[in-house]
């Protein structure tokens, strides 16, 4: 008879094959995303990200500002910054160019997170069936789309691939990513609570930390799973908030409480449609009810694993089937989001369903619940594999519109920021090093009025006959050199500009192809440095995009002739020094956001620094003469302080690991 130790190998030996298997399937289904460059969803964002992971490749040393995006921001402020990050080691480890570090990474997550469920619910629930039913379902099944109407693509789409075409054709890159973590964190911080540890304890923070420095909702997934872990073990509340403490202690420099606090304010008005309305003051507390009603209901059963997964899909499922089900019910921002977490959730659900099924049926019965699976099994792969072939469609980037436009841009007007309106902005900075007016992930962007200003130049909303001007006065007011507009048989996908023709015999046009017009803004510099009089400073924000008169006499002095010009200079993309002549009485207005850990300097001494009602920069350099001001961005003191603690956490996970060894299971 074979001893426990040879047991527990050959269980694992088989575990690992299954997941060997699992990770094979997907990559047979995806397989041309492994090596793709681009792919036909220009539509999509996830040139942001790659753009991202470009700059930390190039600048892995000196990135604390990011000046590419939004008229610039802090880089914690462009993205979380760990799958940038991950590219951007693909790329210096291969050489291979952004875009395709980005898609390798993307693949190889996709491929990973059938294979992480199933290690979270083979480890916790101990059964083989639980456990490859729920990673095959994740694998070849889409609750979602049989959920919901609106998500399904095409008529066959109720068995479709929600999960890939998310990634690949609507760019939920991070979302992605931090899925396939995700059951890793579960998976630890059950071990921790279960079997204590510290490298228990410690794995789970790293892999919690991992995902919420990934994305938002994954950060969330974190949240609200370990709440249904407790619950369904009654047990646990301690390590779960050392565990959850000290896992954003150690993130807190790439996520301070002031980034926490500004995706908090904005993260309701990330487009309309996914704000709150009265009823989720009644939705919220209802679905608490129903959650403690589920918790108090199945506590009468023996197998954790059927309560955790029970409790995590109430969460999981609610919030995207009441915004789908009940008319956009938003119970937290972007409700419609989750849809992902709910097909983790019911997956996992149909592998406690597949274990009872199992349990219960006599051996005749198992035989045909296994055909009936692998039938189905076999015929979905087929299905997704024809799927994916379609999506995943490499293509020729130079032949796009959104190339040609780049491509202009970069060789005719290097260095000078550019309104680079819809999809083109996505691929911008992948080619390009020119700082762009808007481009970014909008709800993190942290200057208001720059994003004011794009919403009034798009929509040119009640501007009336004064919406050409109204636009040219914010681009001159921002800095901003030319502005890409697309017509209406651009091959561009978004056409944001609503009203394309009114710059048409008002601004001279610089490139035209196709349906396609880059358009010169007339501004006296290039420089994004300007010496102004001081009362010609900002003091009030404006109301809304079309109340211009705070900033008239801004705009006017950017075109007095009798004011010196100023040259600006980048030397890194956190200093920049600044040369001009100035008179007493006036400042330095540098076209940059400004955010708390800007400094200047005027030989050796600090001189003060500020931002004006547009959220940009000022400086007093108090100059009589020749002037030459050092201008960097460095760390604050909630900066310092996130990273001491940063480090002190990292030093203690270390002693822990080397003085204490694996604690013994303690499960009952």
């Amino acid at each position: 008879m074979p001893s426990l130790r040879t047991r527990s190998r050959t269980r694992i030996s088989q575990a690992v094959a299954i997941s060997l298997f699992l990770f094979a399937l997907n990559a047979w289904i995806c397989r041309e995303l492994f090596a793709a460059d681009f792919v036909n969803n220009l539509l999509s964002n996830e040139g942001i990200f790659a753009s991202i992971g470009r700059f930390f490749r190039e600048h892995p040393f000196d990135h604390r500002w990011f000046p590419w995006f939004n008229a610039g921001m802090a880089t914690e402020y462009a993205y979380q910054p760990l799958l940038p990050a991950m590219a951007a080691v693909t790329g210096a480890l291969t050489g291979w160019p952004a875009s395709r570090c980005l898609h390798f990474v993307l693949a190889f997550a996709y491929c990973c997170g059938p294979v992480t469920l199933f290690w979270l619910a083979f480890e916790w629930s101990e059964c083989f069936v639980l456990a490859v039913s729920a990673g095959l379902a994740f694998t070849l099944t889409s609750p979602a789309e049989i959920l919901i109407k609106e998500l399904r693509i095409g008529s066959d789409a109720h068995w479709g691939a929600l999960r890939l075409n998310n990634l690949v054709f609507y760019g939920e890159a991070p979302h992605n990513v931090s899925l396939a973590m995700l059951p890793l964190a579960y998976l630890f911080l059950y071990r921790a609570i279960v079997r204590g540890g510290a490298w228990n304890m410690v794995l789970a923070g790293a892999m919690a930390g991992a995902v919420a420095l990934t994305n938002a909702f994954g950060g969330f997934g974190v949240a609200l799973g370990a709440i249904a872990m407790v619950l369904a073990l009654e047990r646990g509340v301690r390590p779960v908030l050392i565990t959850g403490v000290c896992a954003y202690l150690w993130i807190s420099p790439w996520l301070p409480p002031s980034l926490i606090l500004w995706i908090r304010r904005t993260a309701w008005s990330a487009e309309g449609f996914f704000q709150a309305d009265n009823r989720s003051h009644i939705a919220i507390p209802l679905t608490l009810a129903v959650f403690g009603l589920i918790w108090f209901v199945t506590r009468p059963l023996k197998g954790s694993f059927e309560r955790f997964a029970l409790l995590f899909g109430a969460f999981m499922c609610t919030i995207p089937l009441g915004y789908f089900w009940l008319n956009r019910l938003t119970i937290v921002p972007q409700s419609s989001r989750y849809q992902l977490e709910l097909e983790m959730a019911v997956c996992l659900f149909f592998g406690c369903a597949t274990r009872w099924a199992w349990n219960h049926a006599p051996t005749a019965g198992r035989a045909v619940l296994i055909a009936i699976l692998l039938a189905f099994a076999v015929r979905q792969a087929i299905t997704f594999r024809r799927f994916a072939k379609v999506l995943v469609r490499p293509i020729d980037i130079t032949k796009t519109v959104e190339y040609k436009v780049v491509n202009w841009i970069d060789h005719n007007l290097p260095g000078q920021r550019t309104m680079v309106s819809g999809d083109p902005e996505y691929i911008f900075n992948l080619y390009s090093d020119n700082p762009q007016f808007s481009a970014g992930h909008e709800p993190t962007a942290p200057n208001w009025m720059q994003r004011v200003a794009v919403y009034t130049i798009y929509t040119g909303a009640n501007a009336g006959d004064h919406d050409a001007e109204d636009s040219i006065f914010w681009l001159k007011a921002f800095g901003n050199q030319a502005i890409y507009v697309p017509g209406s048989a651009s091959r561009e996908h978004y056409h944001p500009i609503v009203r394309m023709r009114k710059f048409e015999g008002i601004l001279p046009v610089l490139w035209h192809d196709e349906d396609d017009t880059i358009y010169a803004v007339p501004q006296r510099s290039r420089s994004m440095a300007h010496v102004i009089p001081r009362e010609a400073v900002v003091s009030r924000q404006p109301i809304h995009g079309l109340d211009l008169d705070p900033a008239r006499a801004y705009v006017a002095a950017l075109d007095d002739t009798s004011l010196p010009l100023a040259e600006l200079s980048w030397r890194t993309p956190t200093e920049a020094a600044i040369r001009t002549a100035m008179k007493p009485g006036q400042v330095l207005s540098v076209q940059e956001t400004w955010m708390p850990g800007w400094r200047a300097r005027v030989a050796g001494r600090d001189v003060p620094v500020r931002g004006d009602k547009l959220g940009l920069i000022v400086i007093e350099p108090n100059c009589d003469g020749a002037c030459e001001v050092d201008l960097s961005f460095g760390v604050i003191p909630e900066g310092w302080v996130c990273r001491i603690l940063s480090l002190l956490v990292t030093c203690l996970a270390i002693w822990s690991l080397a003085r204490r060894g694996p604690a013994p299971d303690v499960r009952n």
